[in-house]
C-alpha cells in the first residue's frame, strides 16, 4: 500500500546506448486496473475504516443475545432493521467477512507488487548516482580539498564507518570515486513488517469466523435450529462435529451435571456443537452484595477426556478460565439448573378448597386439566434473593438499606390456543402499608411490566383466609344455606318473597366475585331505567355489603376469631376485610382462574460456561506483535544515505580535488540538517590540518 522509495541508480548514458537499451528492453505488461484498485491505498483505508466502524459497534452492542432480548431493547422495528445488517453478530456477518477477504487480497496485491522494491532498497547503496544527481539530494555541499583522491577517499570511508554507516566504493570511468553510505536499511522492514502483519491479522479473524458454516449453509448442510427441543429431537443439520475449526458458544450446567456439548447463536436460531471432552459441574457458588447484585460466583470442574489419565480438576471463575489444549473454557453466568418445586395450585373458582398439590422443577412442563380448559405451566426460573430497597421504617429498626422479599418462581400458564400468561409469585408475605400481603404478578407480553395482585395475609401472615372467604363466595349453595340459617323467613313474609330475596343475594354475591362492585355498576346500568339507577344501585350495593360481611363473620367465627355475628372486630380485622374484597375485585384480570403457592423447594443452581476454540488467536497475536514491531522501524529506525563524490581537478594534478558531500533522510527532521552539517565539518577540518601538515613538512626539508 505504501510505495518504496526509488532512487536514481542507471548511470548516464549517450542517447545512442540509451536508445539502444530502450530497443533491446521489453515492455514490461502493465498490471489490469481492477489489481490497481485492489493494491490501492484508497481501498485499503476505506477497508480499514469499515473495520474500526464494525469493530465500535461489536463493543458497544452486546452480541449475541437472543432476539426477544434485543426486541424489548430497541423494538420490533429497529431489531429487524439491526438484525438484517447483521449488527446483533457483527463478527460471523457475511459483510463484515466479505470485508476481512478483500482487505485480505489487497494487502497481498500491494506486498506482492512491492516487495521486490523493498528488497532492493535495502540492498542499494546507489553509489552509480551520477554528480549531477548528487548535487540535487536534500542536503548537499561541494568542498574544495588540496588532498589527493587516494587519501581524501580513504579518509570518506573511514569517516561514514566511523558514523555507524554500512559503505561501497565505486571507481568511476572518468578517474573520480563515490563513496556510497546507507544507514538504517531495516527502516524499510517496517513497511513489510505492517503490511505483511495485517494479512496475518486477517487470516486469524477469518480462521476464527463463521466462513465455513456460511459456506456449508449456502450448501444445504447446515440448518440452525429454531425450536427449544431437547437434544435429541434436533437434526443433523443443527449439529457439528469436534473437528470444527473455531466456535465460540455457551451452556448451563446444573451442579451434579455433565454436559460434552454446547450451543451456539447462528442467525436466528442456534447450533449444537459437539465437544472431545466432558465437563462436569460438582459445585457452583456465588455471593452478593448488600444490594443484591452479584459479588462473585465460581464453579468447581472435572475435564474428563479419552487422552487425560486423570481428569483436570480447576475452580474457574470471572477472568480466571479453565485452558485445555486450544479451547477456554470461562464462568460467564449462571442460573437455576433445575430448582425442585413442591407447589399447591389453588383454583380461584371453585366452590370448595380443594387445591392440587403439583411436585416440578424449573424448565419442567406441565398440563393442567381445569374445568374451564386445558392448559400447560412452564416454569422458566427460580431466584432465592428478591433485593428491593426498604422503607424509612425498616431502616430506623433494623438500619439496612434493602429488604429480601424471598424466594420466587417465575412461570408461564399457556391456554390450547397458545396464548401465555406470565407470573412471578413470591412465596413469602411482604409488608406494604404496615400489612403483610403475598404478591403475584401476571403479565401476557415481556414487552410490558407485572401487574402486581396483593394477597393479604392473616394474623399468622398466611393466606389461608383468604382461600377460605373466596371458595365461600364461589359457593351460591353455601350462600344460601348461610343465610337461610342466619335469616329464616318472617311470618309476613311470603315463600315467593324469601326466595327471591336469597337469589339476589347470591346473584350479587357471583356480580362481585367476577368484576367487583364495579360488575353490579355495570349489570344496573344495562338493566335497570335511567331514573331508577340511582335508588337501585344503593339498594344492591347495601345487599351486597351486608352479604359479603356475613360471608366474613362466618370465617371469623370459624376461626375462632368471633362468636357472633353482629361481634365487633379488631381494626386489623376490619383492614384484612377490606384489602381482601379489594383483591377479589381483581381476580378477573389476573388471567386463568389458577394460583400457584409455593409449600417448598430444592434450590439447584446451573452455571453458565462460555467455551471457546480459537486457532486464530495466536494468529492474531503473532499479527499484532508483527505490526508492533513494523511500527518500531517506521518511527525509530531512520534510513540514511550519504554520498562523497571525489572528482580530480585536472588529470596532470593529481594533488587536488573536489569532495562533493550529498546525504538524504527518509524523514524530514531538524537533526539531519546538524548531521550533515558537522559530517561536512569534519570533512573540512581533516583538509585543513592535512594541507596544514604538509607545510609544516615542506618548510622542514
Amino acid at each position: 500500500m505504501t510505495e518504496p522509495t526509488q532512487v536514481e541508480t542507471t548511470p548516464n548514458k549517450t542517447p545512442l546506448q540509451s536508445e539502444k537499451g530502450q530497443n533491446q528492453t521489453k515492455n514490461p505488461k502493465k498490471p489490469s486496473v481492477f489489481m490497481n484498485f485492489l493494491g490501492s491505498m484508497n481501498l485499503a483505508v476505506t477497508l480499514l475504516v469499515m473495520l474500526s466502524i464494525a469493530s465500535v459497534i461489536g463493543t458497544v452492542l452486546k452480541q449475541d443475545q437472543s432476539l426477544q432480548d434485543y426486541i424489548i431493547k430497541f423494538g420490533p422495528f429497529w431489531s429487524q432493521v439491526f438484525n438484517d445488517l447483521g449488527l446483533f453478530h457483527v463478527y460471523g456477518a457475511a459483510w463484515f467477512v466479505l470485508v476481512l477477504l478483500f482487505l485480505l487480497f489487497s494487502t497481498s496485491v500491494c506486498v506482492t507488487r512491492n516487495t521486490p522494491g523493498f528488497l532492493k532498497d535495502i540492498k542499494q547503496f546507489s553509489e552509480k548516482l551520477s554528480k549531477n544527481a548528487l548535487k540535487h539530494q536534500p542536503n548537499n555541499t561541494v568542498v574544495q580539498s588540496a588532498l589527493p583522491l587516494e587519501q581524501q577517499q580513504g579518509y570518506a570511508k573511514a569517516l561514514l564507518e566511523h558514523n555507524g554507516y554500512k559503505t561501497k566504493v565505486h571507481q568511476r570511468d572518468d578517474g573520480s570515486v563515490t563513496v556510497a553510505g546507507l544507514k538504517g536499511r531495516w527502516n524499510r522492514l517496517g513497511y513489510f513488517f505492517t503490511h505483511i502483519s495485517i494479512i496475518v491479522i486477517c487470516v486469524g479473524a477469518l480462521l476464527d469466523s463463521n466462513l465455513l458454516l456460511k459456506f456449508r449453509e449456502l450448501t444445504g448442510d447446515l440448518k440452525p435450529e429454531t425450536r427449544s427441543v431437547s437434544l435429541n429431537e434436533i437434526p443433523k443439520q443443527s449439529w457439528l462435529g469436534k473437528d470444527n475449526l473455531s466456535f465460540r458458544g455457551s451452556v448451563n450446567v446444573p451442579e451434579g451435571e455433565k454436559t460434552d456439548v454446547l450451543f451456539l447463536p447462528y442467525e436466528n436460531g442456534y447450533l449444537v456443537q459437539k465437544l472431545p471432552f466432558t465437563i462436569v459441574n460438582e459445585n457452583f457458588r456465588i455471593e452478593y452484595y448488600d444490594t443484591g447484585m452479584p459479588k462473585s460466583f465460581e464453579s468447581d470442574l472435572v475435564l474428563m477426556a479419552p487422552e487425560l489419565d486423570e481428569p483436570i480438576r480447576q475452580t474457574i471463575a470471572v477472568n480466571h478460565p479453565l485452558y485445555y489444549k486450544n479451547y477456554a473454557i470461562y464462568q460467564s453466568s449462571f442460573g437455576d439448573g433445575g430448582t425442585k418445586l413442591n407447589l399447591k395450585i389453588h383454583p380461584l373458582l371453585s366452590p370448595i378448597e380443594n387445591a392440587i398439590k403439583l411436585d416440578t422443577q424449573i424448565n419442567g412442563i406441565e398440563p393442567l386439566k381445569t374445568p374451564v380448559g386445558t392448559f400447560k405451566a412452564e416454569f422458566n426460573d427460580f431466584k432465592m434473593h428478591n433485593i428491593v430497597p426498604a422503607t424509612e421504617e425498616e431502616r430506623k429498626l433494623t438500619g439496612h438499606k434493602m429488604h429480601n422479599n424471598g424466594p420466587t418462581i417465575i412461570f408461564k400458564v399457556r391456554n390450547e390456543q397458545g396464548k401465555a400468561w406470565e407470573y412471578e409469585n413470591y412465596m413469602l408475605p411482604s409488608k406494604q402499608e404496615d400489612r403483610w400481603f403475598f404478591m403475584t404478578g401476571v403479565r401476557t407480553s415481556n414487552a410490558e411490566p407485572f401487574r402486581y395482585l396483593f394477597i393479604p395475609a392473616d394474623a399468622q401472615r398466611k393466606k389461608e383466609r383468604f382461600f377460605k372467604f373466596l371458595t365461600s363466595l364461589n359457593n351460591p349453595l353455601k350462600v344460601k344455606e348461610l343465610f337461610t340459617k342466619l335469616y329464616p323467613k318472617d311470618e309476613t313474609m311470603s315463600q315467593q318473597t324469601y326466595d327471591i330475596q336469597i337469589k339476589l343475594l347470591q346473584q350479587l354475591l357471583m356480580l362481585f366475585r367476577n368484576k367487583g362492585f364495579s360488575g353490579i355498576t355495570n349489570f344496573v346500568n344495562q338493566n335497570v331505567p335511567e331514573a331508577d339507577r340511582k335508588k337501585v344501585s344503593e339498594y344492591y350495593f347495601g345487599q351486597t355489603s351486608f352479604a359479603l360481611q356475613t360471608l366474613y363473620m362466618d370465617i371469623l367465627i370459624q376461626e375462632g376469631v368471633a362468636k357472633t355475628q353482629d361481634e365487633e372486630i379488631s381494626q386489623f380485622d376490619k383492614t384484612w376485610f377490606e384489602d381482601a374484597l379489594n383483591t377479589v375485585a381483581g381476580l378477573s384480570a389476573y388471567g386463568p382462574p389458577m394460583y400457584f403457592e409455593i409449600e417448598n423447594f430444592k434450590e439447584i443452581q446451573s452455571t453458565g460456561l462460555q467455551i471457546t476454540k480459537s486457532p486464530g488467536k495466536d494468529v492474531v497475536y503473532f499479527g499484532s506483535a508483527m505490526l508492533i514491531i513494523g511500527v518500531f522501524f517506521l518511527f525509530y529506525v531512520r534510513q540514511r544515505r550519504t554520498w562523497i563524490h571525489i572528482q580530480p581537478k585536472t588529470e596532470d594534478d593529481e594533488s587536488g580535488s573536489e569532495v562533493t558531500i550529498a546525504a538524504k533522510d527518509n524523514k524530514n527532521l531538524p537533526e539531519t540538517t546538524k548531521e550533515f552539517e558537522l559530517l561536512v565539518s569534519k570533512i573540512q577540518d581533516y583538509n585543513a590540518k592535512s594541507e596544514k601538515q604538509k607545510s609544516e613538512n615542506s618548510q622542514q626539508e
